[in-house]
């Protein structure tokens, strides 16, 4: 390990960087002679010798040798290979890199790769792995933008294309909706891709790639689109897109009769209402009013039609989450706003007719009413736990009472159960967002809320119990309470003893002399009852001394 390029590092030798600018290196490569030759984030190859730069590679005229992040890694038949971020295969000279010095200028050194493959537009090629296969020039490539690809790396005039073998999104989920007219799905995510997908058919329709992540989805209901093709998509930058789903061969409401490839996704109209990402988009009930919410703590609303005209915008408490209109079964036409900030807002619909032209599209005297929520899911788990703690101590209490006859006792045992503080209920700051909710019955609607717990807490102390040796602890701490509940009891036995005791001393000493009882020898009890209590699970038994007060 300490021959490789990671062993110096682990022997405390920290490779320096000298007069190059440090870089986060994703791949290297050894060479035959010991030097390492690493990528970098802004597109050049290092050779280090030992733990520092030997020289800087580039291109002629002072190019990089890939647009991005390069990462080496192949060497084999002298010819060196890398790829980069910007989608390409390039393949080095091996004898030229590894005889490289630095010019007279400065520590680069300029070379051209003797071949290079140029996967495809908007490629991030991230690793490769070769063909199992013997003596195979196939490799598969990783594209962080969401694809696996077959690569012919022979070089020939006869190598194939690059082949895409797999395609899908490159992160989460960000938007998602089904088609009411067609098996088809839409989804959308940072990865700056729309894509469609015909799930009955379980394939992949068409995609299309944008300059911004996609952040919300919906396809158009049939009211507004009697096709089914329309989709409205919301992007981190406050853009909102009408995309078309084109088919010459016009799709079919049963899936799986168009030819792979013939659908396309074609813009129809863009426009920015926000200037944060757009989280929420929805239409009306009747598809005349098109809104739109965003992380800038406005919701936007269009009239519906050949062109999305706009109408005016509203302020609300927080960044919107979720956007619900009211169902027909409603008289009153109200639009639902969901806020993370646990804030809900009713509005309601706005009427283009009634609209008055000013300077700005602030729609400052629509109707709406604001609530306010937080979660107490924590509260009332603490609540029900309290209570099960209460019931259990009170269970326990009663037995115990049942067993030694005290009354005294509970009175006492009810004074320290009022003096034991309850454990602290967790009410999240900031409140808890909301999930999402929909109208129920008119004036009624349901939410849903992100719960968000208090940190579990993290074991630091170095002397903690393990799990085996906390059980017997546990144990041991019972069985230590139970002794002591016995030996409660015996005091209080032989006290009661000694208040007899007393009293039959002066109910003899009030007796005529005649007949009181003359006792020969005056007694002081100074002796030590010894008890052992094996019942209590101990089989050594355990040792009570109890003294007598003097009499």
């Amino acid at each position: 390990m300490a021959n490789t390029f990671t062993g110096p590092k682990l022997q405390g030798l920290i490779g320096h960087f000298g007069k190059t600018v440090p870089t986060d290196i994703e791949g290297y490569v050894e060479l035959p002679d010991g030097k390492v030759l690493s990528g970098t984030d802004w597109g050049n190859l290092l050779l280090w010798d030992g733990n520092t730069i030997k020289v800087e590679i580039c291109r002629n005229d002072g190019r990089t040798c890939h647009a991005g992040t390069v990462q080496p890694f192949s060497l084999e038949d002298g010819q060196l290979m890398t790829i980069g971020f910007d989608g390409v295969v390039r393949v080095w000279d091996f004898e030229r890199i590894n005889t490289a010095d630095s010019n007279s200028d400065g520590s680069r050194f300029e070379m051209e790769p003797n071949n290079e493959l140029v996967v495809g537009r908007n490629v991030c090629l991230s690793s490769v792995v070769r063909s199992s296969l013997p003596h195979s020039f196939v490799w598969f490539a990783q594209d962080s933008n969401g694809a696996i690809w077959k690569l012919d790396l022979s070089f020939t005039n006869t190598s194939p294309d690059p082949e895409c073998l797999f395609s899908f999104h490159a992160g989460m989920i960000q938007g998602l909706d089904v088609s009411k007219k067609s098996h088809l799905m839409a989804t959308t995510t940072l990865d700056c891709s729309v894509k469609v997908f015909d799930f009955l058919g379980k394939r992949e329709l068409t995609t299309r790639r944008f300059n911004q992540g996609g952040t919300a989805l919906c396809w158009a209901p049939p009211v507004v689109n009697q096709s089914g093709g329309l989709l409205v998509t919301g992007f981190e930058n406050g853009v909102v897109r009408l995309l078309e789903l084109y088919n010459p061969q016009r799709l079919q409401t049963i899936t799986g009769q168009s030819p792979e490839g013939d659908a396309e996704l074609r813009l129809r109209q863009p426009f920015k209402p926000h200037d944060a990402a757009v989280t929420a988009v929805a239409y009306e009930r009747n598809g005349e009013i098109l809104a739109t919410g965003s992380a800038d703590c406005t919701v936007f609303f269009f009239t519906v039609g050949e062109n999305y005209n706009p109408i005016g915008f509203i302020h609300v408490p927080g960044p919107v989450q979720a956007l619900e209109w009211s169902p027909h079964s409603h008289s009153d036409n109200n639009l639902l706003i969901l806020c993370q900030s646990g804030h809900v807002v009713e509005v309601h619909s706005p009427d283009p007719a009634t609209q008055k032209p000013t300077n700005t599209f602030h729609l400052s005297e629509l109707p709406r009413r604001s609530f306010k929520f937080k979660s107490i899911k924590s509260r009332i788990k603490d609540t029900a736990r309290n209570k099960a703690i209460k019931e259990k101590k009170k269970k326990v209490k009663e037995e115990w009472l049942k067993d030694t006859k005290q009354p005294d006792a509970e009175q006492e045992e009810e004074k320290e159960e009022e003096k034991e503080e309850l454990p602290i209920i967790y009410i999240p700051d900031p409140p808890s967002p909301l999930c999402c909710g929909f109208y129920s019955q008119p004036g009624h609607f349901w939410l849903s809320m992100i719960t968000l717990g208090n940190e579990t807490e993290d074991i630091e102390d170095p002397a903690a119990y393990s799990l085996e040796k906390a059980k017997q602890k546990l144990q041991n701490d019972q069985l230590q309470q139970e002794v002591e509940l016995k030996v409660s009891e015996k005091q209080k036995n032989l006290s009661e003893l000694q208040k007899k005791f007393k009293k039959v001393l002066n109910d003899n000493q009030n007796l005529p002399e005649h007949i009181r009882l003359k006792p020969e020898v005056q007694m002081q009890i100074w002796d030590v009852y010894v008890c052992t209590v094996p019942e209590l699970g101990n089989s050594a038994g355990l040792p009570l001394k109890l003294r007598f007060n003097e009499i």
